[in-house]
């Protein structure tokens, strides 16, 4: 089996093969998309010992300029003030001496990948990590980016509810859907697997399983986290995945483009999505959006020590506010700052 090092050094071949800059859309080049992993092992290998030794902001373009070497695209001289500054990797970067993580002036995507550069008193690398969103997330300590977008379901609206009679286009193209999936295949998928073509359910397909919670009591905690896991894990379960995995990626169960939400209130945070953006969801595939991804939300009712799952809806997010409706999403900050723990460049 190939390490992410030597896939990566393969895409970086095509990627120089192809001459696009870091601005260029890869849409129609999927192959060329660095995951997480690879893009963590390539930098680590071109980055480390490096030496930046400038002011910060000329130290930052050429940290920039250094990963676009990396990653095989052709070294621009100047840097254009996109969001995020490689936008055909779907890639920020990000040189930090300290653990305080400002972000400034820049809204913070589940799906994006940062990568943050140690470097030490010599401005020397000492340490890359790549990180997505969602993980960047996890070390907002105001609420601002955990919390950022909210819905309710809409009025009148009761039951295990269809919302979606089928898949987007998009998903259907990229993956083709189906309406059965035998046993022996989805005990074999890795609920942290990338999507397979053939190998993911149709929407209606994935409903009826779904009801399968439906009536199912889970053990009681006072942590929301820790409720939610054990909506995800029966969610597996119910689906007939082999095991139960949970990365804190989105979306939860990613071999099948599946969020998970559990409720015991009428408020339903969303978190850094709205599930109708039609920006790219490069966890899943560059031809794929956020809005084609499913959601599962779990509605259940406390009782003592147990909560027992009532009903269940299932949607696209092309759909989702059809269903529900939307609240309005808290202002960004100009800047956010994000405490990173000690242990962030060992964690992975």
């Amino acid at each position: 089996m190939s390490s992410a090092l030597d896939d990566a050094l393969a895409i970086r071949e095509a990627v120089t093969d192809l001459g696009f800059d870091i601005y260029e859309p890869l849409t129609e080049y999927p192959e060329v998309v660095y995951t997480k992993a690879e893009l963590e092992a390539l930098l680590r290998q071109e980055l480390l010992g490096q030496v930046f030794d400038a002011p910060i902001r000329t130290r930052g373009k050429l940290a920039k300029q250094a990963v676009a070497a990396a990653l095989g695209y052709p070294v621009p001289q100047t840097l254009r003030k996109t969001q995020p500054r490689f936008p055909g990797q779907d890639l920020d970067v990000y040189v930090q001496q300290s653990n305080n993580l400002q972000v400034w002036n820049a809204e913070v995507s589940p799906t994006r990948r940062y990568a943050v550069v140690r470097v030490d008193q010599n401005n020397q690398v000492v340490a890359v990590r790549v990180a997505e969103g969602t993980e960047l997330a996890m070390f907002d300590k105001t609420g601002t980016l955990t919390s950022k977008y909210q819905a309710k379901r809409r009025g009148g609206r009761t039951g295990s509810t269809l919302v979606s009679s089928r898949d987007t286009e998009a998903f259907i193209a990229e993956l083709a859907p189906t309406d059965h999936l035998g046993a022996n295949v989805l005990s074999q998928l890795l609920p942290a697997g990338m999507p397979r073509h053939g190998q993911v359910l149709g929407v209606s397909a994935l409903h009826e399983k779904l009801l399968g919670l439906v009536g199912r009591v889970l053990a009681y905690s006072p942590s929301e986290r820790q409720r939610g896991e054990q909506l995800h894990r029966a969610a597996c379960g119910v689906l007939g995945l082999g095991s139960y995995e949970d990365t804190g990626r989105f979306p939860d169960i990613i071999c099948q483009a599946l969020e998970v939400k559990l409720q015991l209130a009428g408020t339903i945070d969303l978190g850094l999505v709205t599930p109708d953006s039609q920006e790219p969801a490069m966890t899943l595939s560059p031809r794929l959006r956020h809005c084609d991804v499913r959601y599962l939300i779990g509605y259940a009712l406390h009782e003592n020590d147990v909560f027992r799952i009532e009903h269940v809806v299932t949607t696209t997010g092309a759909d989702f506010f059809g269903e529900f409706q939307r609240f309005g999403g808290l202002v960004q900050n100009r800047k956010l700052q994000l405490r990173l723990p000690n242990d962030f460049f060992q964690s992975e």
